[in-house]
């Protein structure tokens, strides 16, 4: 509980100092800051009470403003002859009207009549388009209400950090946490970071070529070495959600002409939505996107023409940090970005030719500091070139079913729709959809709108795999994924997968359409305030279905005293390995945690990554090549049956142990079909040794030399 405590004063600190940073008054490129962040220069700036604006300047101001409106109507009645020229117009009451700064003299008999605003997409005409709302303090409270939120989703976990874990992920949580072990355990033995031989000894790991999240793994380290990877896990979960939804909230504000209220709704459902909480389960590289935005940002930044090689280079080492973080999120956010700017280039709203220096300064830059990486994910000791996955389209159903971590959810529903609890990535629900094509019809006018649509529309339906099924059922209609399964790097990504990219869509669709209807209302309300309430109760309304409950913890098994107090230094020498028995793979990857514990201090035989299958097409797998030894034993405890080898399979066995460096074989006391593994591994290698929780089988005669 002590070091949840203390992870949770790091998160406020991490979300605190990057909302700062975030919202912090941003200077041009002449060194002037933005008019709608200099709130103090202006004189008809608001300064902020205790609770929000002073009511007495709000007031003036609104009477001020009542005053000029009459006048302006006065002058157009006068203009169109409604009211004699002569007329006097009655005083309004009330303090004088803002400073006409901006008033243009009345047309004369020789002015040209004005002139016709265009198609609906011409500038002025745009429902969407305007400047920002200016920053305010009251904007910090958005990432600590989404850092509160993370802790909600997480609770189970807080509250548990040493003895539970994420069971709906299987053994992801494990998996990431040797991750971050192994990463940790690099930096401090100064070894190369993109390869581990602490699993699947001795042939290793290309860390590469895992989700390692190396981006995180390393900057994290001593974390690592002093709490545990238990609590560097929780910090990237926890902090991932909280700043991935922070993220998307600055970039809302910055870009788009919508209320703070509106913008927070739509962020909190980008980072908070159904797919990214179904990640959340074990995927800390999904859940943590929060460069994503900035990343985004800094193209659009390029659009503008302003500092192409500075926004280059920024751009190449945020992309460099993604790469590192998580491959399949930038791709995924590439293809997101693809599609939303061919739309924009079909309404000429981007100009490639500005773009093309700042991309190929980013591209520079990112291959100079991941280039040598890349080349060994691919290339490198225990590399592979493609990853065969089995279907794993999403049912057109799941696009606006109910998600399992939902609010109300019948779990066993949302398990029949999906492959699996860390891959529920779409159940949008049915008010989401309602409400992003309400937005859409209404504000089709704007391009970006339009884009925003254009990207949902297509991102859920690449989702749908190679053939569209609805609740189990296939269809017969070819999925469009069918044209991409060939594509290079991009065929190694799971279709589902693709629904993710819609998430921040609907986000800024949902903040967008909010704010419509909030203007809408308030045009017509003669309450103040009635708009903004009317547009948040509607977007609550809307979120209600993908509302998320805490993420399921269970208790995880002890770590053997075996382990924990060091006696394993008596049976495992220098350069020699433990085989566990099983060895550790997808479903049952305890023994990691072992290493952990015993503080990386010796390599384990088999284990739970992805490395290549030995073929000449060098396809990849999930965990070590098979031997005679660790087929035997998954044979064993899978049957619960006891098996005595034969002589030809005795000599088999001591070949693998040589081969592996073997110097103990390990049992734990609590490990499923513990007495026919007993029973079999004392037939082959004799009786064993029963010492702090587990049985020892002594092999370094079997060995002596290989280790």
């Amino acid at each position: 509980m002590t070091w949840s405590l203390l992870v949770a004063v790091l998160g406020v600190a991490v979300v605190g100092a990057g909302a700062w940073w975030l919202g912090r008054p941003r200077a041009e490129a002449d060194g002037v800051e933005r008019p709608e962040t200099d709130a103090a220069a202006r004189p008809d700036a608001l300064p902020l009470a205790f609770r929000g604006y002073r009511m007495d300047q709000v007031d003036d101001v609104l009477d001020r403003l009542e005053a000029r409106v009459a006048e302006h109507d006065a002058r157009i009645a006068t203009l169109s002859g409604e009211r004699p020229a002569g007329q006097v117009v009655p005083p309004v009451e009330g303090p004088p009207a803002l400073p006409e700064t901006d008033k243009e003299p009345p047309p004369t008999d020789g002015d040209p009549p004005p002139p016709d605003p265009g198609p609906a997409t011409a500038r002025g005409v745009d429902p969407v388009a305007g400047p920002p709302a200016p920053w305010r303090p009251a904007d910090l409270l958005a990432p600590a209400a989404y850092l509160l939120l993370s802790a909600y989703v997480h609770v189970h976990l807080i509250t548990s950090l040493r003895t539970g874990y994420l069971s709906q992920g299987v053994q992801d949580q494990q998996v990431f946490e040797w991750y971050f072990g192994s990463t940790a355990h690099n930096v401090a033995t100064f070894s190369n970071p993109l390869f581990s031989d602490l699993q699947n000894y001795p042939d290793g790991v290309n860390l590469m070529a895992n989700a390692t999240v190396m981006g995180l793994g390393i900057p994290l380290a001593p974390l690592t070495l002093v709490a545990g990877p238990t609590a560097t896990f929780l910090a990237v979960q926890l902090l991932g959600l909280a700043l991935t939804a922070t993220a998307w909230y600055w970039l809302f504000r910055r870009r788009l002409p919508v209320h703070p209220a509106a913008a927070f709704l739509g962020a909190a459902f980008a980072g908070f939505a159904p797919g990214m909480v179904s990640h959340a389960n074990g995927h800390p590289n999904f859940v943590a996107q929060f460069l994503v935005p900035v990343i985004l940002d800094r193209v659009l930044r390029l659009a503008e023409d302003r500092r192409p090689v500075r926004d280059g280079v920024v751009l190449g080492l945020l992309v460099a940090w993604q790469v590192l973080i998580g491959e399949e999120v930038l791709l995924l956010a590439a293809i997101g970005m693809a599609v939303g700017g061919l739309v924009l280039l079909a309404h000429r709203r981007l100009d490639l030719r500005r773009m093309v220096p700042g991309i190929g300064v980013g591209a520079l830059v990112a291959l100079v500091v991941v280039g040598f990486a890349l080349w060994w994910q691919f290339w490198g000791p225990q590399s592979y070139a493609t990853l065969w996955h089995p279907p794993a389209g999403n049912d057109l159903a799941q696009l606006w079913s109910r998600a399992t971590r939902t609010v109300g959810a019948d779990p066993w529903a949302s398990a029949a729709l999906s492959m699996n609890r860390t891959e529920e990535n779409s159940f949008f629900g049915v008010p989401l959809w309602v409400a992003a094509a309400a937005t859409t019809v209404v504000l089709w006018r704007s391009v970006v709108v339009r884009a925003l649509a254009v990207v949902v529309v297509v991102s859920c339906w690449l989702s749908l795999g190679e053939e569209v099924t609805l609740h189990g059922t296939p269809l017969g209609i070819p999925g469009p994924w069918a044209l991409m399964e060939q594509v290079p790097v991009v065929e190694n990504v799971l279709p589902t997968r693709l629904a993710l990219v819609a998430v921040p869509a609907l986000g800024a669709l949902l903040a967008l359409g909010a704010d419509a209807l909030r203007r809408a209302v308030g045009r017509h309300a003669r309450e103040p305030g009635l708009g903004l309430a009317a547009g948040i109760v509607a977007a609550l309304l809307v979120l209600l279905p993908v509302v998320p409950t805490p993420l399921v913890v269970e208790p995880r098994p002890a770590v053997p005293a075996f382990f924990a107090d060091g006696t394993w230094r008596e049976f495992v020498d220098d350069g020699g390995s433990v085989l566990p028995a099983p060895p550790p793979n997808v479903a049952d990857a305890r023994a990691l945690e072992w290493q952990a514990e015993a503080r990386w201090g010796f390599p384990v035989v088999g284990g739970y990554f992805v490395g290549p299958d030995g073929t000449p097409e060098r396809g990849g797998q999930y965990g070590a090549s098979w031997t005679a030894l660790t087929t035997w034993l998954t044979d064993v405890a899978a049957d619960d049956t006891l098996l005595a080898p034969n002589p030809e399979e005795h000599a088999a066995f001591e070949d693998d142990l040589r081969d592996g460096r073997v110097d103990a074989i390990v049992l734990p006391d609590d490990r499923p079909s513990v007495g026919s593994l007993l029973g079999s591994l004392t037939a082959a290698f004799g009786a064993p040794e029963h010492v702090g929780g587990v049985y020892v089988w002594d092999v370094r005669s079997v060995t002596d030399g290989a280790g």
